[in-house]
């Protein structure tokens, strides 16, 4: 009988139980290897997936630890159920699902707020002032999504290990996120934004704490139940407006992307030797042959790039002038002309200065081991940070928006699908923030897509404009090389300086309570010397370590940004969107805008640093760097001890690129380059490659010049276009090589049809799989064997780079072989690999291959989903794995780690994806769709924890409803709250 009701009750914990799969287990045409322990978002030991950690890093003591405790625990509720039957089980599964109808409280309010949900549990809230719809949405997000938002509190502040106590990685991920000071930065912005802005969060956190208030943990997320069986849970605390700011810190550090590849090229030139050759494999955006955001002048603001910055600069500390003191003592005014700064001390003199971080310089080759040594570690403790929103290359967006002039609404159509981590839940939270009547009290009218934890809205549409945003790229990170000259000192243009050295303390859940001794120099954190590893230090040469590597990062100066969310929510206009993205300091993103009265624009916010010239290659993305002087444009990391190679500000809000109703008719970022190399500031040498962007403006060209008028269906297909370009690069090189094997033949076959059939990457496609598994392990042929370190990422840097190399390049060559490779040989050996692969995880019959076979997302819960938490808590918190469609570098960018295994297999489970797809048609305010991942609810038992799922992954969507008829006629629940 109890083994019934927990069938009845609990169906998806009691299935490696009870025999039978259960109803949410009911899609088993996926045949992957399981989802990665290593994907998604961190607590139990979960990495990114493309992070190689140190073996000290690599300690499974969490989720063993933790599944040990939880098994015996879990054993223990199954022998109390037998007793006391299914009861008990109701109510503790039930007892955090919040009420969404009758009347709540929240002490304080200045009216009635009513709040009316959807089918799929949609909130739209309607109040009669800002602060009324800011304490009501922190009310909701608190019902739906406490959990994830205590998590990231304790994420962003450090203190992981109060939350699931004594683990190491969770210490690890302390220490480094205390180091760089989020939560410190957070009380520094605070006091930077408006007393408007600080109303709007105070409001929010006071909405949060009236649903917290008098609920136990177990009461607001089962995730608290069941980590109480491991670790004792504390009382929960008050939100406060600064929990909300620190988010930003996180959506910043996730949305980094150029740290990777300055890694990388040191990582590859501990291998080869040569500057010049390490380039080769980050070839220039203009490599591509692709177009950039902005393709000229006309139009936009852009002038020659050898005339910026043309702006009064900003200063790197928010709230300084021009005149006063910068942290290392010079004065801000005398920092503003970069090429002054670099003639001061002469080319010759710089690169002198320069030569330590090179085989040629005074350190010598000694010292330049140890400087890799360093950056490695500093890496490999950096990748174990939490993954929120994602990481790597397959992190961007698709966004484009299109005059009312090729539209059939005569309105302009925008679109946008940020790609981050397929979280579960969703990182986004859908949401309708709504006066009743516009007044000096109530200034909102909008809806679109939110953060749990934060007010407002991230990217949506007001009743005047529309807004998507992208990842913009550039560098904003850079390693810096400090020379140490004692215990506590480091050089500073031939002075010592003093480390700022802080104690921070650390508490953990049921353990002992540890401290770390923090650095910082002029530049940022030491972050080489956090829990370093054992095998790193020991392989360090005998020579004294006398160098440390800081971090300079701009999120880690004080900003603005905390106002620009509010600013841009109620945008009407160009010159609106441009005074938000002033304030929007990080992270960086393209904004897309359009207006109800016709416009279309993109605007480029976020802080950039002002770069010297202290190299003839700096800023010159097709010259490689020569050994003797690595530069200051950001591509290697840079001697800390010259100030000569210093970032001399920030480059003014007008300086950014922008660009108002272009002649073209249409723009399109999606990660790639902005401007042309000889136009606009140098952002820095990140950028996609371009081959989304350029999928996207080529449908849209071809249906201008057709004469077919784009509609939101079709904008809603465009970012569903599939055609694979690494089959459009590679495959014909791949389906003609000469080979002796049947098996090959027949895959070639195989790809040679799919080929002629427009490489699309659909779930029934077996083309689609043999290509992306060859690809994979021609990558590990020819660079995983070439550079020790690798890390294998589907990097469009990567393919541009093998597509543009000659049949006999030594590039081809695996020097692990006797053999000297051309392009055939290690084709073949790339197939064969790929026919192992495949068989293994499809079976030997080819006919049977399908992409949606291994090309699946698993929904995956952040805390309890991983491989080593216990089946029965594992599988009743995770979702049922479907068949997803598209590839990396394509506009449906679901992409997969090309990384192989040592048993020569890919996992090609989906990574980074469109989180969420949204198109507007700014002729109508219900004339919108839009989706997410998951669903709008974090609890297990809700209905709408994954009820967009499916839709998600078959490319549906969803009408967006924004007047009050619309939201009235589709909503199906009603709450109220007043002040009581």
């Amino acid at each position: 009988m109890c083994c019934g009701v927990m069938a009845m009750l609990l169906p998806c914990a009691v299935c490696t139980i009870v025999p039978g799969r259960c109803s949410r287990h009911r899609n088993s045409t996926p045949t992957h290897r399981g989802k990665r322990s290593n994907n998604g978002p961190f607590v139990l030991g979960w990495f990114d997936h493309n992070v190689v950690l140190p073996r000290c890093y690599m300690s499974q003591s969490l989720p063993r630890r933790l599944g040990r405790k939880v098994a015996v625990a879990i054993l223990a509720l199954l022998v109390a159920l037998v007793v006391f039957g299914g009861g008990f089980l109701i109510v503790t599964l039930n007892k955090s699902l919040p009420t969404h109808g009758g009347e709540h409280v929240i002490k304080g309010a200045d009216g009635t707020v009513e709040i009316i949900r959807d089918e799929y549990g949609i909130p739209n809230i309607y109040a009669t002032t800002d602060a009324d719809l800011f304490r009501a949405q922190g009310y909701i997000h608190a019902q739906d999504r406490f959990f994830e938002m205590d998590y990231r509190r304790h994420m962003t502040g450090g203190r992981l290990t109060e939350l699931v106590g004594d683990v190491d990685e969770a210490k690890q991920a302390d220490v480094v996120i205390r180091s760089m000071g989020w939560r410190k930065l957070a009380e520094e912005e605070w006091d930077l934004i408006t007393e408007e802005s600080r109303s709007y969060y105070t409001a929010y956190a006071d909405g949060v704490n009236a649903y917290i208030a008098d609920r136990s943990p177990g009461e607001l997320g089962l995730e608290y139940t069941v980590l109480s069986l491991s670790v004792p849970v504390a009382d929960i605390e008050p939100w406060t407006g600064i929990d909300s700011l620190a988010w930003l810190k996180a959506m910043a550090w996730d949305l980094k992307n150029n740290l990777d590849d300055e890694v990388a090229r040191v990582v590859a030139y501990d291998s080869i030797g040569d500057t010049e050759l390490v380039e080769e494999l980050f070839p220039a955006f203009s490599a591509g042959d692709h177009d950039p955001i902005l393709t000229g002048s006309d139009d936009t603001n852009l002038q020659p790039r050898d005339t910026y910055p043309r702006a009064q600069a900003r200063p790197l500390v928010a709230g300084e002038t021009a005149g006063s003191d910068t942290a290392d003592g010079t004065d801000s005014a005398d920092v503003a002309d970069p090429e002054a700064s670099a003639d001061e001390s002469g080319s010759d003199a710089s690169a002198d200065k320069a030569g330590d971080l090179s085989a040629g310089g005074a350190a010598g080759a000694e010292s330049e081991a140890q400087i890799s040594a360093l950056v490695f570690e500093s890496q490999e403790t950096l990748d174990a940070m939490p993954i929120m929103l994602g990481r790597g290359s397959g992190v961007g967006s698709n966004s484009f928006v299109v005059s009312g002039e090729y539209t059939e609404s005569g309105m302009p159509i925008l679109a946008n699908d940020p790609h981050l981590t397929i979280s579960y839940p969703s990182v986004w939270y859908q949401v309708g923030l709504h006066c009743v009547e516009i007044t000096e009290d109530c200034t909102y009218d909008a809806t679109g897509f939110s953060f749990s934890g934060m007010p407002g809205l991230i990217i949506g549409r007001n009743s005047e404009l529309a807004w998507g945003l992208t990842n913009l790229g550039g560098d904003v990170t850079d390693f810096v090389v400090e020379k140490n000259t004692g215990e506590t000192t480091y050089e500073r243009d031939g002075e010592d300086v003093e480390y700022e050295i802080r104690t921070e303390t650390f508490n953990v859940a049921g353990g002992d309570s540890f401290e770390v001794e923090v650095r910082e120099s002029v530049h940022g954190p030491i972050v080489s010397d956090l829990l370093i590893s054992d095998d790193r230090t020991a392989s360090l040469p005998d020579a004294p370590r006398d160098f440390s590597i800081a971090l300079e990062w701009t999120a880690l100066k004080p900003g603005t940004t905390g106002d620009a969310i509010f600013a841009i929510n109620r945008a009407s206009n160009a010159d609106e969107v441009a005074e938000a993205a002033a304030a929007f300091a990080v992270p960086a993103q393209n904004i897309v805008f359009a207006t109800n009265d016709g416009h279309i624009g993109y605007q480029a916010p976020g802080l950039f640093p002002i770069r010297p010239e202290v190299s003839d290659a700096d800023g010159d993305l097709e010259q490689a760097q020569l050994p003797e002087n690595l530069g200051a444009d950001g591509r290697w990391p840079r001697p800390g001890w010259d100030s000569s190679y210093d970032w001399q500000g920030y480059y003014g809000a007008d300086d950014m690129p922008a660009s108002l109703d272009p002649a073209e008719g249409f723009i399109v970022p999606a990660n790639q380059q902005v401007t042309p190399p000889d136009l606009g500031p140098y952002l820095g040498s990140y950028s996609d490659g371009g081959y989304r962007a350029q999928a996207i403006r080529d449908a849209i060209e071809s249906d201008i010049e057709a004469g077919t008028p784009i509609t939101v269906d079709r904008a809603n297909e465009i970012m569903l276009l599939d055609q694979s370009p690494y089959g459009q690069e590679l495959a014909e090189h791949f389906a003609t090589v000469d080979t002796d094997s049947e098996r090959l033949s027949e895959a070639q076959g195989i790809l040679s049809t799919w080929l002629e059939n427009g490489a699309h990457a659909a779930t029934d496609e077996a083309g689609a799989a043999i290509m992306s598994s060859a690809y994979s392990h021609l990558m590990d042929l020819t660079l995983g064997e070439r550079i020790d370190g690798f890390g294998a990422t589907n990097s469009t840097r990567y393919l541009i780079f093998f597509a543009g190399l000659e049949a006999d390049s030594e590039w081809w060559d695996n020097p692990s072989t006797e053999a000297v490779e051309d392009r055939d040989a290690i084709m073949v050996a790339a197939l064969e690999a790929m026919d192992h692969d495949l068989s293994e995880q499809m079976g030997e019959d080819m006919d049977e291959w399908e992409w949606g076979k291994i090309h699946v997302e698993t929904p995956t819960h952040s805390v309890m989903g991983g491989d080593a938490i216990p089946s029965i808590v594992r599988n009743y918190f995770n979702g049922d794995p479907l068949p997803i469609p598209g590839s990396s570098s394509i506009p449906n960018a679901n992409g997969f780690s090309p990384t192989v295994d040592e048993n020569g297999l890919v996992d090609y489970e989906v990574g980074p994806g469109p989180s969420m797809r949204m198109v507007v048609d700014l002729s109508d305010l219900d004339a919108a769709t839009w989706i997410i991942s998951s669903g709008t609810s974090g609890h297990p038992r809700s209905h709408n924890v994954d009820n967009q799922f499916a839709m998600w992954a078959e490319g549906e969507t969803l009408p967006w409803a924004f007047t009050r008829e619309q939201v009235d006629e589709t909503g199906v629940k009603t709450m109220t709250i007043t002040g009581g």
